[in-house]
């Protein structure tokens, strides 16, 4: 799928109509028109106040995924993903586990320049597993916020405070 067919599902799925947020984010309603049907490219400074106003969770991924470039973590969308929180934080359990015994066989005693090939593996299959924890713990965030109604803007906006009151970031 194009990022335009995302807005445009994002959009339906928050209630927007196109005239309604080409009114809130002072763009033509053919130009709305145009970004999700893939006529229009959509210029990067649009990103911003479009996904700032339809606030959707499931579009936030993509979206992260178009700017990153594979740096990013994918909305869960397999065939196997139920996307009520009961069931996502089911998969955060697992994976995190997944993640926590992989870790064990990194010779965390030897620097990393001395690493062999198949602990260089190891170390890098732990990173693997350790990205399938944080995805599935952002992807039960996104779940939480849908079924709370939550802004999920809102939530890492509270969220970088926190980090900041902790010292985590400046």
């Amino acid at each position: 799928m194009t990022i335009g067919t995302y807005f445009a599902e994002g959009r339906k799925r928050q209630g927007y109509s196109q005239q309604r947020l080409s009114d809130e984010v002072a763009y033509a309603r053919e130009t709305i028109s145009k970004y999700e049907n893939g006529e229009r490219t959509i210029p990067k400074e649009a990103y911003a106040p479009l996904v700032k106003t339809i606030d959707d969770p499931e579009l936030y991924f993509h979206v992260w995924s178009e700017k990153s470039d594979f740096v990013s973590i994918p909305y869960f969308d397999g065939d196997y993903i139920n996307h009520q929180s009961l069931n996502i934080l089911h998969l955060v359990k697992k994976e995190t586990e997944e993640a926590f015994d992989h870790l064990k066989h990194i010779s965390w005693e030897k620097p990393a320049e001395v690493l062999s090939d198949y602990e260089r593996e190891e170390a890098k299959q732990a990173m693997i597993e350790i990205l399938d924890a944080a995805a599935s713990m952002v992807n039960l965030v996104a779940a939480l916020c849908r079924e709370y109604k939550f802004s999920m803007k809102e939530v890492f906006r509270a969220w970088h405070v926190s980090l900041k009151s902790r010292r985590y970031k400046k």
